[in-house]
């Protein structure tokens, strides 16, 4: 089991890709060849990511837990943004995202409670922190 990453998907989005069988949405309103690459957080991250996004946003989204080795076994890297103090930050994925169930370990529905997005609890998929 290697490293996982996160990445909020829009389920509209995310269910008109199944027909394709890959995923190509970098984040809310932008695609991944506009980006050059699609958008993704760790677990520390994904709170800043649902409030600072997607917290105006009515439609339901999805929390996918991803699988860093897999996607580097389809030949698809993560590279990490850094900081300006040169720490690791928010993982990016370089290429289209293929919906197999070895890459794509969890789909997870967020939930809106009082107005306020919640994140799931990813605790049991090994998230990068």
């Amino acid at each position: 089991m290697g490293l996982r990453i996160l990445h909020v998907a829009i389920s509209d989005d995310w269910e008109a890709s199944r027909n394709f069988g890959e995923y190509e949405v970098s984040t809310r309103g932008v695609g991944l060849f506009d980006d050059g690459y699609i958008r993704a957080t760790t677990a520390s991250g994904l709170a800043e990511v649902l409030q600072q996004r997607y917290a105006d946003l009515q439609l339901p989204l999805l929390l996918l837990v991803i699988d860093v080795d897999a996607l580097a076994n389809v030949g698809v890297s993560v590279e990490w943004s850094e900081t300006s103090a040169g720490v690791p930050s928010s993982p990016r994925i370089m290429g289209i995202l293929p919906m197999d169930e070895e890459v794509i370990v969890a789909t997870l529905a967020i939930a809106r409670e009082q107005g306020r997005l919640q994140a799931p609890d990813v605790s049991a998929f090994d998230v990068a922190p």
